[in-house]
């Protein structure tokens, strides 16, 4: 069993909330995935969404995928967690005419059937092209044996085959990291809770949209975090699911010597 002493918040009563709780869980590995959403960046000396994400926000979106996501994907590995990559993409279904594409490109500067093309993709189906911001940096890229869903808005589940590939896996829990925690991130796992999985975030992989002057403190992250933490599900650190998954390693050793 994975277990994971996990936190979450009580927003009540409204004039002194009771705070933050611990609760702890016992997950079958057979029962869960690691969900990883959006997990994609350059390296920080290239642009990235241009016009919409500073240098900074950058480097620390790049920090976060190689120093925290790609520990905790090792180790979700290394205890046959699925793994399964949910990732922006660019189907041809008259995307650019969309109000979702009109808004990405009043307010984030960027056009998706450009910004979300790739290379070895049917062209008949999506919009094929050079990768432009779909780069992964070797830590936390997709590997032989993962699970890749394309999705062309914020939620994983909208109109994709996530739910078909999970129901098969006979997963009910999901181990959740990834971008933007206000966006994507967000609108996955708060779909993830109405079709009945528990959602566990590991909180220091993850960020949000932070205006320029609050990069530094992650203002922003921290408040989507509490507030993930109160209506969607409960989290833990990158190093504590690391350590409950080389307990459960160990202890499926010791259940199985050679």
């Amino acid at each position: 069993m994975l277990t994971l002493d996990t936190r979450y918040y009580r927003w009540f009563p409204p004039e002194k909330h009771l705070g933050y709780a611990v609760e702890r869980v016992a997950l079958d590995p057979q029962e869960a995935a690691f969900l990883v959403v959006d997990v994609y960046c350059p390296e920080p000396d290239q642009r990235f969404f241009q016009g919409a994400v500073t240098d900074r926000t950058l480097q620390r979106w790049h920090d976060i995928s190689v120093q925290n996501i790609a520990p905790a994907l090792q180790a979700a590995r290394s205890v046959g967690l699925p793994i399964v990559y949910v990732n922006n993409s660019a189907p041809r279904v008259a995307l650019e005419r969309s109000e979702f594409a009109e808004k990405l490109r009043k307010s984030l500067g960027f056009e998706p059937t450009q910004d979300f093309t790739e290379p070895m993709v049917d062209p008949r189906e999506y919009h094929h092209g050079s990768l432009v911001q779909l780069q992964f940096p070797a830590a936390v890229a997709p590997q032989p044996g993962d699970y890749y869903v394309r999705k062309h808005v914020y939620s994983g589940f909208f109109e994709t085959r996530l739910e078909t590939l999970l129901r098969n896996l006979r997963v009910h829990n999901l181990i959740c990291v990834g971008f933007i925690a206000d966006a994507c991130l967000f609108a996955t796992i708060a779909d993830a809770v109405f079709r009945n999985y528990k959602v566990i975030l590991l909180r220091d992989c993850t960020l949000a949209s932070e205006l320029p002057d609050d990069v530094e403190k992650l203002r922003h992250t921290q408040r989507m975090i509490l507030w993930i933490e109160t209506i969607i599900g409960s989290t833990v650190t990158s190093s504590e699911f690391i350590a409950a998954c080389q307990e459960a390693a160990s202890a499926i050793t010791h259940d199985n010597p050679r």
